[in-house]
């Protein structure tokens, strides 16, 4: 199934789940990822502070490539969804001094909407994490 970019958003109704817990992680959410780190990581912040940069990449570029598959999108697209809520951090665009945030969401992100596109799913994209939020839809 293709999708058209347009969407009567004043006529039809918005019908949608969140991709929370994939692009920007939670230990509330995806708990297991944080083991590594044990105590002293409840958040991806301290995740990536405590793991370093190198082991805190190869985690979490294991859990973005398995987290959210094509299938989920068709699947949600079957379930009479036409929108998904991918949230991703400022981090996965610009790299702030001192920040220990690693990127390489991207690419995920970029299979992600051609998934949703594929499977007649609008994006909203959730720029989460910074000091403004923004939402975009896509």
């Amino acid at each position: 199934m293709s999708s058209s970019l347009n969407f009567d958003y004043r006529g039809d109704k918005v019908r949608g789940v969140n991709l929370g817990g994939w692009l920007v992680t939670e230990p509330w959410i995806t708990p297991s990822l944080f083991d590594a780190a044990g105590d002293a990581a409840v958040d991806e912040w301290s995740l990536c502070a405590t793991l370093g940069p190198d082991q805190c990449r190869s985690v979490l570029s294991e859990h973005w490539s398995t987290f959210i598959t094509a299938d989920d999108l068709t699947q949600i697209a079957g379930a009479g969804m036409n929108h998904v809520r991918i949230p991703v951090g400022y981090w996965a665009l610009k790299h702030l001094e001192g920040d220990p945030y690693v990127d390489g969401q991207l690419e995920y992100l970029d299979q992600a909407i051609g998934w949703a596109r594929a499977a007649g799913l609008k994006v909203m994209l959730d720029l989460h994490g910074g000091t403004f939020p923004h939402l975009y839809i896509i």
